[in-house]
């Protein structure tokens, strides 16, 4: 077994290269190691598991979720470890779990704003809490007053929370000391009422379902293409299944009935444009054309809807300025954070997209 000198000088090693840029594919193998070899309860395996969680939450969050465990076994005061573990929760759509990770993480440092920051906006837009949300978003506001993400989240949850005014003191007051495309957007927001269409639910009759707001029928295609039959019918599956993962990921973004129309819309448009790509004689690129994956969308997959459901709804938050992260918007589809990112750079090349696009936005860009 190694001695305790040679795993100190493997943490150092470490160390020095988690201080530089450096590729993960050396790393991971090094805090595998560090972990295997050190005393379970060693100040080295804590370090290596935390670590481990750090690298992999965006990519494996169920995996980093059990490292963060590990550290947390034999040191419960470690409020990184609690933050990756409610980061790994929140990508995971366990919401009820990151919010208590985010208060082990506050009282191992509670002057940390972010962490008040981070479980107050999950409050607000994962779990629809605005109220539970606010004693925190205060505090970080508070704490850190000149910061745009802070504010947008602390102003969202007062609106939410039909405190309208106030909201709109605070967001002024931020856009008087600094400029933010962010602040500007969510000023739309509170200008269209949005505080009165997300705090309580719209009638019934005024809110039809994305299902409902859609034909799903396939014509019937003449009996001599019988290609084009299954085209057309796999299409309609891609389609309804698209059309279920969106109708839920999108009640739990801060999105109004109009905006979810949209995003239906480019779900059918980015469909369309696969479905084109692999037409009969337009053969698929090959993955190693160099600048592939930016110029085309593949034919979803079964597996792959639910990156193209979370980037469908990025890309509505992309053109309509709204306030949310990738992260955000990833966790409620379940979707690697990684995944959503390359999902929406191919939707925005294929489709030129761009902020306030005409064809989808729904606010006006001033």
């Amino acid at each position: 077994m190694d001695s305790i000198a040679e795993l100190n000088r493997l943490r150092e090693e470490i160390e020095r290269s988690l201080r530089r840029p450096f590729d993960p594919a050396d790393i991971l193998p090094r805090l595998a190691r560090l972990a295997r070899l050190s005393p379970s309860a060693s100040e080295n395996a804590v370090f290596a598991h935390r670590q481990l969680a750090e690298l992999l939450v965006e990519q494996h969050p169920w995996r980093a979720a059990i490292y963060a465990r590990r550290a947390l076994k034999h040191c419960p005061d470690d409020d990184r470890a609690w933050a990756v573990l409610a980061f790994c929760q929140t990508l995971l759509g366990n919401f009820n779990c990151a919010a208590k990770a985010y208060h082990g993480a506050i009282r191992a440092a509670p002057g940390n704003p972010w962490y008040a920051h981070n479980l107050g906006h999950l409050l607000d837009v994962g779990l629809g809490a605005p109220l539970r949300a606010l004693p925190w978003l205060r505090r970080a506001y508070g704490a850190k007053a000149d910061n745009s993400e802070i504010v947008a989240s602390y102003v969202h949850a007062l609106a939410r929370a039909t405190h309208t005014e106030e909201a709109r003191s605070v967001l002024e007051l931020a856009l008087a000391r600094f400029a933010s495309r962010e602040l500007k957007a969510l000023l739309r927001w509170l200008d269209q009422g949005a505080p009165s269409r997300l705090s309580r639910p719209l009638p019934q009759a005024s809110t039809p379902s994305i299902a409902e707001s859609v034909s799903l029928d396939v014509p019937s295609p003449p009996r001599r293409v019988l290609r084009s039959a299954v085209r057309k019918e796999r299409k309609g599956r891609n389609l309804q299944h698209l059309v279920r993962l969106l109708e839920r990921g999108l009640l739990h973004l801060p999105l109004d009935a109009r905006q979810r129309e949209r995003a239906l819309a480019l779900g059918r448009d980015a469909l369309a444009d696969a479905a084109h790509q692999t037409a009969p004689g337009k053969p698929l690129q090959r993955a190693n054309d160099e600048g592939a994956a930016a110029r085309t969308i593949t034919r979803p997959r079964s597996d792959d809807v639910a990156d193209l459901a979370a980037a469908v709804a990025y890309a509505i938050v992309y053109v309509d300025h709204v306030p949310l992260s990738h992260a955000e918007v990833a966790a409620p589809f379940r979707v690697a954070v990684a995944s959503l990112r390359g999902r929406f750079a191919e939707l925005r090349a294929k489709l030129d997209l761009i902020r306030g696009d005409a064809r989808y936005a729904t606010v006006r860009c001033s």
